[in-house]
């Protein structure tokens, strides 16, 4: 009797390795694709990098689920195959027929597998843009050369009468929850009080009456790459192999800025930045640290100020506690004396499918939308409260969404979102003091709000440009006008090694 072959030798334990490995990479390009859209690698790079505590892990489930569900049952599937295609070659063999395609499947069936995974390799390539990422990384963009302009010597020129800000960033929120006639993509207006606050105020639309705002670029489609670019206007671009932002070892973040929060402190501000989550998430504490030394609120402060220490929802606490904490701390900034910045963000419409709250209306189908809705209320009883404060005259409010919502199967749904149509952040200046010179239709990124920000304040700026961006109010052509969206990404992305040794420096550890 003929002795039977043990079936887990190194071979086949290998080729079981080399598959599920594939499906493992096949499954995580799909889903992320699918879930994320159009993926900025600057992203997931500068993911890998920072630390996450404080993120919300119910974004992470799915992913797990399908790769140790679909990856092991394909798996199964695929060696189920080959043993299939073994026995047939046996059969053949034992027939005397020829069996030369099953034989060599058998006989180089690892090979198979490497091979399965290359071409998985590859999927992930094309789906996520790696491949030109990499290609962008063995280049030297010439935009910060020809366009940059450092505000450590700009000449920025404080108004004799300081006013406060008010600069409060939204969660994914973009102009695309409007309805179609404002310059929306929806059916209904989930958001209109804030396409009211916008229209009626400063969103660099040239009047038309529609809603307009920024376009994220490479760099900005995060919240900590947009946060970098709105306050140092330049894009988060992180080299792989460089700066491990985040990590307790280092203690400096992009010094080679010169920020919005530097230039406020340096003019006298007092400065404080509030989230519901914790401060640490994407090294947010260091740049504010670094960059302006902001008194910082975050979850574990008001932990032990008030909020119940085991409480926690989503990801710390919900806006309406963020709301009610900044009315409390901006009551005592404005009792300070001295003009005050106060930067707070809210977190309910982080996706996937937003926090509901007790404030949240019933009016749609689906959670998203409702929170989408409850979020713009919220923002409206935060202005009224606003307007009905003292300080409420000397103070601009800026409003702005960080990104476009990553829960790209919700924004798939929306009626007009196709046919080109192009989905930007939510922006609007309140109370500034500067006058557009040209009002026109902007098409502006999120480090065009750095120098924008200072002139709604009343700085002066000598040829209206920091960083990459540009004070929106002069009527000064931004990057985006001049090269376009496509060049423009590309430039960004791709390496630069004026960017390299302006923005990082020498870190310590």
């Amino acid at each position: 009797m003929e002795e039977r072959k043990p079936v887990w030798t190194g071979r086949n334990i290998a080729t079981a390795v080399f598959l599920l490995l594939g499906n493992f990479l096949i499954i995580a390009a799909v889903w992320v694709s699918i879930r994320f859209g159009t993926i900025d690698m600057t992203a997931i790079l500068f993911q890998l990098k920072v630390p996450i505590s404080g993120a919300d892990p119910t974004n992470f489930y799915e992913i797990f689920i399908l790769l140790f569900t679909i990856g092991p049952v394909a798996t199964a599937v695929e060696i189920g195959i080959l043993v299939l295609i073994a026995k047939i070659r046996n059969k053949r063999k034992a027939a005397g027929k020829k069996a030369k395609v099953s034989s060599w499947i058998t006989e180089h069936r690892r090979m198979v597998a490497v091979f399965f995974m290359i071409i998985a390799i590859c999927i992930v390539g094309y789906r996520l843009h790696v491949v030109k990422y990499v290609i962008n990384q063995f280049g030297n963009s010439p935009i910060y050369k020809d366009e940059y302009v450092d505000p450590k010597t700009a000449v920025i020129t404080a108004p004799e009468q300081k006013r406060n800000l008010i600069y409060i960033y939204m969660e994914s929120m973009e102009i695309s929850y409007s309805e179609y006639g404002l310059g929306g993509a929806s059916r209904d207006n989930m958001i209109p009080e804030m396409s009211s606050i916008a229209v009626g105020n400063t969103c660099f639309n040239g009047g038309n009456g529609r809603l307009n705002g920024a376009n994220s670029c490479v760099g900005t489609t995060w919240t900590m790459g947009s946060l970098v670019a709105q306050t140092a206007g330049v894009p988060l671009t992180i080299p792989i192999g460089e700066n491990a932002m985040g990590k307790k070892a280092y203690k400096t973040f992009l010094p080679g800025t010169y920020t919005l929060g530097e230039v406020l402190r340096d003019n006298g501000y007092e400065l404080m930045y509030l989230i519901g989550s914790e401060k640490n998430f994407s090294g947010a504490d260091i740049y504010m640290t670094t960059h302006g030394n902001y008194e910082i609120r975050d979850l574990h402060y008001y932990h032990k100020h008030g909020l119940p220490s085991d409480y926690y929802v989503w990801w710390g606490f919900e806006d309406e506690k963020v709301y009610e904490y900044a009315k409390q701390e901006l009551t005592t900034l404005s009792q300070c004396g001295k003009p005050f910045a106060f930067t707070m963000m809210t977190m309910d419409t982080h996706f996937t499918n937003g926090y509901r709250c007790r404030l949240c209306p019933d009016t749609y189908s689906d959670q998203y939308s409702n929170v989408i809705a409850c979020a713009s209320r919220q923002l409206q009883s935060f202005l009224d409260w606003f307007i009905e404060q003292p300080f409420c005259n000397n103070t601009t409010i800026v409003i702005v969404g960080d990104h476009p919502t990553m829960d790209t199967k919700y924004t798939s749904k929306l009626p007009y979102n196709k046919d080109g149509y192009v989905r930007k952040c939510y922006c609007a200046v309140l109370n500034g003091v500067a006058e557009e010179k040209d009002p026109k239709y902007r098409e502006f990124t999120p480090m065009d709000m750095y120098p924008t920000t200072l002139a709604a304040l009343g700085f002066e700026i000598r040829g209206n440009r920091l960083g990459l961006g540009v004070n929106l109010y002069s009527g000064e052509q931004t990057i985006l006008e001049k090269y376009g969206w496509e060049e423009l990404n590309d430039l960004l992305e791709e390496r630069s090694d004026f960017y390299d040794s302006l923005m990082y420096g020498t870190t310590e550890e």
